[in-house]
């Protein structure tokens, strides 16, 4: 089933994921991708302010 594949991937590149095909350099691409869109939703967050405590 993963046969031409795995000897199409073998034979393209050194740098793919075993079985998939996908190159290390995508898959960077994809994380940072992930990571910045995480970072923007947490900047989009509304911030809860607490009332200071009266003393």
């Amino acid at each position: 089933m993963y046969t031409r594949g795995c000897t199409a991937a073998a034979a393209g590149c050194t740098a793919t994921l075993p079985l998939t095909g996908v190159s290390i350099g995508w898959s960077v691409i994809a994380g940072a991708t992930l990571l910045i869109a995480g970072l923007a939703l947490v900047r989009l967050a509304p911030v809860i302010r607490r009332r200071p405590q009266e003393r």
